[in-house]
């Protein structure tokens, strides 16, 4: 008998702590029957789709980049729940966006208003707090801040890619730089300048580079310091992606 309460109390535990895993912060959790009403309502909608009480790596990034950008006003986060059991509830809302199997969970969806189809990051993309983000930039109108990038800088890196006159930017961001204090402020912001300046003798510098770096980032093994400096020029050349205005 006491063995058989104890069975009840431990079964009871692992229920709410699924239950809990099931609820992000800074993320709602919609279904089949009101998905498309409430994400018709915003510009941004980040949506994951997995299992009904999710775990795993991927899953703690998701959770980590909707805690963080849980005050975005321009962005809402959702967790669509699938069930491959009983009555499939999210299956067929899954399947609208090609996550057809359970091989298929977890995969992000991003939904911008004027798009006709949503953006993916798929189960075998990488995962980690700052590609999500950088998928969330690269696709949207949603200023995120990257690590290892300068406000003020990526919106001068913005100016540089839309303005005609470049070389008044790069002027501009020089500028800029000899008020930076820090050693670490004024190397990263001479990073954006000589990319700049790369892209003026090569204009299409910025997008090769930035497509070779992720592809090497994603698919080979580097040492951990290369890989960290790989990592900040390619989130620098993200900052040149300029944010859309019109959705």
């Amino acid at each position: 008998m006491q063995n058989k309460i104890l069975l009840c109390v431990a079964t009871v535990i692992t229920v709410l702590c699924k239950c809990s895993e099931a609820n992000v912060k800074g993320a709602v959790i919609l279904d089949e029957y009101n998905f498309d009403k409430v994400i018709s309502r915003f510009e941004n909608v980040l949506v994951k789709f997995d299992a009904v009480y999710p775990f795993g790596e991927k899953h703690d990034a998701f959770k980590t980049v909707a805690e963080e950008l849980k005050d975005a006003n321009d962005l809402l986060i959702v967790t669509i729940g699938i069930k491959d059991f009983g009555d499939h509830d999210n299956q067929k809302l899954a399947e609208r966006f090609g996550i057809n199997t359970k091989k298929d969970w977890p995969s992000l969806r991003l939904f911008v208003k004027g798009e006709e189809e949503p953006f993916s990051l798929n189960k075998e993309d990488i995962w980690s707090v700052n590609e999500i983000k950088k998928f969330i930039r690269e696709y949207s109108n949603v200023y995120l801040g990257l690590p290892g990038c300068l406000e003020k800088f990526d919106k001068l890196a913005v100016d540089f890619s839309t303005a005609g006159d470049k070389e008044a930017v790069i002027k501009n961001a020089e500028k800029e730089a000899k008020t930076l204090q820090t050693e670490a402020d004024i190397k990263t912001a001479n990073t954006y300048i000589k990319f700049m300046k790369k892209s003026l003798e090569n204009e299409s510098f910025i997008e090769v580079e930035r497509k070779r770096l992720n592809k090497i980032l994603k698919e080979s093994k580097v040492k951990a310091d290369k890989k960290e400096n790989m990592q900040l020029r390619a989130n620098i050349l993200t900052s040149f992606i300029p944010v859309k205005t019109e959705l």
